[in-house]
């Protein structure tokens, strides 16, 4: 009888009527892009940004999902909000009424990647009209740079990852391309394709622009809501703990 009566009271317990289930936690759906080091899927902790939202959304009592996507599917999915995605990241500066904004969650230093036998020495963003340059389809550049193509003054090689850049460069079928720094330093490092020409490659010191990062919502009346929470709590990270490059 004792032992029946053990094996029985938990699920008693469990039944006991007037006593609420465990409430679940709300899930934030978000979207991101393979961007290492700053966000990747197969990343550790799906790379530092990712990690500094997931931490910061738990605070906040939310449990975090990031889906990862090219960066025009990434932004298409959110835009669509079909599949429930609130949100993408990391995103430059954005001015735009159907999305909102956070504070910064890190920066990027954006540039050129250049062969180091022939560096640009470039002193204005015209000057790349005689040179074969490429960029990564639907991504910001630096903001000069962005008007000119809009402008059609400029007419880049479009690819579709930084990666495919970087080859294109070591290849001798670019002459620069536009890249953040700190992705091209993870490229050169671990890519087993690049590695071999690592040394062959630099960080242009032309047409360098520093942009802040942020996570980008869906304008709606909640994610007004939401983003205040947010910017709340990236405050009180600034105080307290980043790791180096989201400070």
């Amino acid at each position: 009888m004792k032992w029946l009566w053990c094996c029985l009271l938990p699920l008693f317990l469990q039944a006991a009527p007037g006593e609420p289930a465990p409430a679940a936690t709300p899930v934030i759906k978000l979207t991101s892009l393979d961007w290492p080091p700053y966000t990747g899927a197969d990343l550790p902790q799906q790379g530092e940004v990712t990690q500094f939202l997931r931490t910061l959304f738990g605070e906040l009592g939310y449990q975090l999902q990031v889906d990862f996507l090219p960066w025009p599917l990434a932004v298409a999915r959110v835009h669509s909000g079909k599949e429930g995605h609130l949100g993408y990241f990391p995103e430059y500066p954005l001015a735009s009424p159907d999305y909102l904004q956070t504070i910064a969650i890190g920066y990027s230093e954006l540039g050129l990647v250049e062969r180091r036998d022939h560096p640009l020495l470039l002193t204005d963003a015209r000057q790349l009209a005689g040179l074969r340059f490429g960029v990564v389809q639907d991504y910001l550049n630096m903001v000069k740079l962005d008007l000119l193509i809009a402008a059609g003054e400029l007419k880049p090689q479009i690819s579709q990852s930084d990666r495919a850049n970087v080859l294109k460069v070591l290849k001798g079928e670019l002459d620069a391309a536009v890249i953040d720094n700190r992705v091209l330093q993870y490229l050169l490092v671990h890519d087993k394709e690049i590695q071999p020409g690592a040394a062959k490659l630099q960080f242009s010191q032309s047409l360098k622009e520093h942009k802040s990062l942020h996570l980008v919502l869906k304008n709606t009346a909640q994610n007004v809501e939401l983003i205040k929470k947010i910017n709340q709590k990236i405050g009180q990270y600034k105080t307290r703990f980043l790791t180096p490059s989201l400070k």
